[in-house]
């Protein structure tokens, strides 16, 4: 019979199980290629595991001791040398705050007098041309002044102030009217001096008189004050007219 040997019956099997190029009816070169991409396409994507998230740092601090909690924020940081280290030094004194004092105002105590006077309702005029002085309450006759300038009034008690300093006189005169008030007597007479190592040869507590019988503690003692008429001193001698 013609029978094929065995070797050219395998090798036909093998043409025929992988056909080449030139047996398929297309030439497709890139067929590889594509089934490659199809096959990455179709396996499922691996996504990347994020790792586990750390601790707060306050929960890895919990049950540490205060030093083991400063060797951590430490961690580091380095000292520096004894050459550019520079010390503070501490001072063992308090220091006090600062005391904030109120501002003065100038016109306080004519404030104050002003406004003690018309509590006491001792209001007064008071003229002064430089030589002479004379004032009276505004409650008081115009003419009582008159009447001591002129002399009218006799005199039932006096105070010489010579030699005392401004303090001093002050003192007598309040002590003076007040007793005199309450002994009943209406005109005393209270001696300041002429000056004479003063300008225009007037005393030094001329002016200070007319202040302490129209303001302060003795004002609402006094009616009217003027001075004396020359045959009774001039200004040197001040007469004061003391409230009923």
């Amino acid at each position: 019979m013609g029978t094929k040997p065995r070797t050219q019956r395998t090798e036909t099997k093998k043409k025929k199980a992988n056909p080449t190029s030139a047996d398929s009816p297309f030439f497709r070169p890139f067929a590889a290629l594509a089934a490659k991409k199809a096959r990455s396409e179709k396996a499922p994507t691996k996504v990347p595991e994020k790792p586990p998230a750390s601790p707060p740092e306050e929960a890895s601090m919990v049950g540490t001791t205060e030093a083991e909690t400063f060797a951590i924020f430490m961690a580091g940081v380095r000292s520096l040398d004894g050459q550019r280290a520079t010390r503070v030094p501490v001072s063992s004194e308090k220091i006090e705050p600062r005391k904030i004092v109120p501002a003065t105002d100038p016109d306080a105590d004519a404030r104050t007098a002003l406004q003690m006077l018309v509590a006491d309702g001792a209001r007064f005029e008071v003229v002064d041309d430089g030589e002479r002085i004379e004032g009276r309450r505004i409650d008081v006759d115009p003419r009582e002044v008159r009447r001591l300038r002129r002399g009218a009034y006799t005199v039932d008690g006096r105070l010489d102030l010579h030699g005392m300093t401004a303090g001093e006189a002050r003192r007598q005169v309040e002590s003076f009217v007040r007793k005199r008030r309450s002994d009943g007597d209406r005109v005393i007479a209270l001696i300041v001096g002429r000056g004479n190592h003063s300008p225009r040869g007037i005393g030094v507590l001329r002016g200070e008189i007319a202040a302490w019988l129209s303001q302060g503690p003795v004002a609402h003692h006094i009616a009217a004050f003027a001075s004396a008429p020359e045959d009774e001193g001039g200004p040197g001698v001040v007469l004061a007219l003391l409230a009923r």
